[in-house]
């Protein structure tokens, strides 16, 4: 597992008084000493309050580890179409190409370099553009260009497809242990943010008060790990034609996943 640490920020807070934002009295009426660690997600109730001065750091922690499985989606456009833009007159009577027969070369030469018949799927509609999928199990980075470069030499030489572009994701088998290892080294660099700041203001750092954990994100091609805008993968990888196209092919990404963490930790100010 290969631990990023990204650039780390801080928010400075400094509470004077009491907030006046409403909360359950039975917190009100609590002793400060007896005022629990409160683990907040952003947009939940009940918003605690603070009766001391506190300082309010932000911790940032990146993990990213090899991708268990590489999907990749070939979005495909018949050639007979553009002939028929150009002479609308002949449309009706053009046959309409057949990917599933059309497109047995590409997948003949897929198979040549050892990609198996289960790992490709040919989606097509009579209403839209097919899609060619081929995944990949413990994929490395010249096997994908590898891929690609096949699919697109094949399509140039002999099929009535061409190639519009190049979708890429990337998968693990078990986020968890990806997530946890984010979040430890957001809270670590919390607190290594948090001894030298409290040296510059001329302060004492009491306890923890209050924790608020942002939900986890993940990098585009990052599928199946964290909050981002993309799509699910089911056991057939994309069930429908009506899912969202893939983030776009970069032939120099690695095939790994990132998982970025974001946690604020507040400490109480001794007086």
């Amino acid at each position: 597992m290969r631990h990023v640490l990204n650039g780390s920020c801080y928010t400075l807070l400094l509470l004077l008084g009491t907030w006046t934002l409403t909360t359950p009295s039975s917190w009100a009426e609590a002793p400060r000493e007896a005022m629990p660690l409160l683990l907040v997600q952003p947009g939940t109730e009940p918003t605690p309050v603070l009766t001391q001065r506190a300082i309010t750091i932000v911790g940032l922690g990146q993990v990213a580890v090899p991708a268990d499985r590489a999907i990749l989606e070939f979005r495909l456009s018949s050639r007979n179409s553009l002939t028929n833009s150009e002479s609308p007159g002949l449309a009706l009577g053009s046959p309409v190409a057949q990917p599933e027969v059309t497109l047995q070369p590409v997948i003949k030469a897929l198979e040549a370099i050892g990609v198996t018949g289960d790992r490709i799927e040919i989606q097509s509609s009579p209403l839209e553009d097919p899609k060619l999928l081929v995944t990949l199990l413990k994929p490395g980075r010249q096997q994908v260009q590898q891929v690609v470069a096949t699919v697109n030499q094949s399509l140039n030489q002999r099929s009535e497809f061409f190639l519009q572009s190049i979708g890429a994701a990337y998968t693990v088998n078990n986020c968890l242990p990806l997530e946890q290892a984010a979040r430890r080294i957001a809270l670590a660099d919390a607190r290594r943010q948090i001894t030298p700041l409290a040296q510059e203001l001329r302060v004492q750092v009491g306890e923890i008060l209050l924790v608020t954990v942002q939900p986890l994100q993940g990098s585009a091609a990052s599928l199946s790990c964290g909050s981002k805008v993309g799509v699910g993968v089911s056991s057939s990888l994309l069930t429908t034609s009506e899912d969202t196209n893939l983030p776009p092919y970069n032939p120099g990404d690695l095939p790994e996943v990132r998982v970025r963490s974001q946690i604020s930790v507040t400490y109480g100010i001794r007086k």
